[in-house]
């Protein structure tokens, strides 16, 4: 009875009031007024001397408060709360055909390196109109110069170079109007501090464990949007996230570490506090298990991916191909040749083409909000742009149908899928079928049976990655069903090309959220940040397990550090 109240009383402290400078949304929206106000003035009188005047623009706040806690070995480390609003402006000049933007430069002085960040600013948090309408009018201004100048190295660019495939920089989308609510998270901070405490401190209890980390956050984010096409949405989006990491080395020093991220919209999203126990506890059982594996040796033969390691590895290697991106125009006369050379995705020439098996269909769906009693955080009503969401058939029985594009058209793809999400083309809920799955019984069993005919001692099942190549919990299967723990191995060979050579997939799908950071770019990184993103979009992904036909798995190559000279100070009595 006394554990109960306890735990009731534990659950009541985590849905007290989040701390707040104010109400996120007023009757009245100055900052709306504010926004319309500034953007009806700018499309009509926004012009300098004879230049082109802005075709569109665009303005986001992201109004945001925050909670973040984190520990180490059952101390504090980090405890804060924040409220910020920030503004972005996107100006473009032109027209859809050709504007400003997708554009290259490498004329990286002070000025144009400082003039990146000119289309934004920090608001003030006082819903004070005036202030609020001289800082858009400062930022919008800066951004129409800095669009100006590009356009005009653009077409200096593209004197120098022979198209034959014009394409589009802007495609044009019918307007809309847009309000998405969901319940604010309120967090008690003394109760998530006192949690992480105890969270971080069930380290203690892990000798083999070198270095070790929890982290809570909560975010309200309230967003509102405003083009001059006549596109306006705000949305409320609540964010919660608990992380553990973890690391130590084997005894011949290979670096061994693994980390858990759990993402939800609401407190009573995450696992009760007895769940994220099991979870660490876990986590720091995997690794002290890894200390003591075997090596892996040269390795060619089946291999069979499941758990955590499906989606992992379907997101790694495969996702990224179905996201159309476009190549930008290099400005730089120096760097005009490389162009040319400038990695571009290869599914752009592979519409109609096989590139999965032909039982295998993929499906993103930003309709869903929740898949067999999993919420998922990436359902929305319109992207970033303000564009309809909406199911995309993208693989259909392993034929490449589409891909996922924002408002910047890629060759052959003229218009938006719906699919900006956090500054960038991004999946939102990604479900991937097999036509007449097996069992996961009937799966183990066709991959032993490979096994056998190959004449192999062992088959390997990875169940969890670190990256692409460097599976985290990889195993030796014996033809009798028992497993070996190994350490130390990469997947040479494992790419793109051979998804098209899976020979079998479970009908029963592992779940899976991931923070999705598809682009890498200064521009995309740049963008991310100052439109008030947090610089990922939450992707929950539904990928069956998967048997490879051929795979060479080897020991990683490349140096290894020394263990530490002491032992860990806690564990060691003599220092106490």
């Amino acid at each position: 009875m006394r554990g109960t109240k306890m735990r009731i009383a534990a659950a009541s402290m985590l849905l007290c009031a989040f701390a707040s400078a104010g109400p996120l949304r007023a009757q009245d929206d100055v900052v709306m007024k504010a926004m319309r106000d500034e953007m009806n003035r700018s499309m009509q009188k926004l012009r300098l001397e004879n230049l082109d005047k802005p075709y569109f623009i665009s303005y986001r706040v992201v109004e945001q408060e925050s909670t973040g806690v984190g520990a180490e070995f059952g101390a504090l480390t980090h405890s804060s709360q924040g409220h910020s609003r920030r503004f972005s402006v996107e100006v473009r000049v032109g027209d859809y055909s050709l504007d400003n933007t997708n554009l290259l430069s490498f004329d990286f002085d002070f000025s144009s390196m400082t003039g990146i960040f000119n289309g934004n600013a920090e608001l003030p948090l006082d819903n004070n109109y005036q202030e609020l309408r001289r800082q858009i009018w400062l930022a919008t201004d800066s951004s129409y110069k800095k669009a100006l100048e590009d356009l005009s190295r653009k077409h200096a660019a593209l004197e120098n170079k022979v198209d034959s495939e014009r394409i589009p920089d802007f495609s044009k989308e019918s307007p809309t109007t847009t309000t998405m609510d969901a319940a604010p998270v309120r967090v008690d901070r003394a109760a998530w501090e006192a949690q992480a405490r105890s969270l971080s401190g069930l380290f203690r209890q892990m000798p083999d464990i070198y270095t070790s980390s929890v982290a809570f956050s909560a975010s309200n984010s309230y967003i509102r949007f405003l083009s001059s096409e006549g596109t306006s949405y705000t949305r409320q989006e609540p964010r919660v996230t608990f992380s553990a990491r973890a690391a130590t080395q084997a005894s011949d020093g290979t670096p061994l570490d693994d980390s858990m991220w759990l993402y939800a919209s609401s407190l009573s999203g995450l696992p009760s506090p007895d769940a994220l126990a099991a979870k660490v506890r876990a986590l720091g059982r995997r690794l002290t298990d890894l200390r003591s594996a075997s090596e892996v040796a040269t390795y060619n033969g089946p291999l069979l991916v499941e758990g955590d390691a499906a989606p992992q590895l379907f997101r790694s290697v495969f996702l990224t191909h179905l996201l159309g991106t476009r190549r930008p125009l290099i400005s730089s006369p120096a760097f005009m040749s490389q162009q040319t050379n400038q990695a571009e995705n290869l599914f752009l020439d592979e519409i109609g083409a096989r590139v999965l098996p032909d039982f295998l269909t993929v499906v993103d769906n930003p309709t869903l909000a929740e898949y067999k009693n999993t919420p998922l955080p990436g359902a929305c009503k319109v992207d970033d742009d303000g564009v309809p969401c909406r199911e995309v058939l993208l693989v259909d029985k392993g034929i490449l149908q589409t891909l996922l594009v924002t408002r910047d058209p890629v060759r052959g793809m003229p218009q938006s899928t719906g699919s900006r999400h956090a500054g960038q083309v991004a999946p939102s809920s990604v479900f991937v079928s097999a036509q007449n799955g097996l069992s996961e019984a009937d799966l183990k069993a066709r991959f032993l049976a490979m096994v056998k005919q190959r004449n192999k001692d062992y088959g390997i099942v990875v169940r969890r990655l670190r990256n692409a190549q460097h599976p985290l919990l990889a195993y030796k299967v014996f033809p009798d069903g028992h497993e070996e723990l190994i350490r130390g191995a990469q997947l040479a060979e494992l790419n793109l090309s051979s998804f098209k050579d899976i020979v079998a997939a479970s009908e029963d799908q592992n779940l899976l959220t991931v923070e999705f950071r598809g682009q890498t770019s200064l521009e995309s990184l740049i963008s991310s940040i100052s439109s008030g993103d947090e610089g990922y979009a939450p992707v929950t992904l539904a990928v069956p397990s998967l048997l490879f036909d051929d795979v060479t798995v080897r020991k990683v190559r490349g140096e290894r550090s020394t263990l530490p000279v002491l032992s860990h100070p806690y564990f060691d009595h003599a220092s106490h």
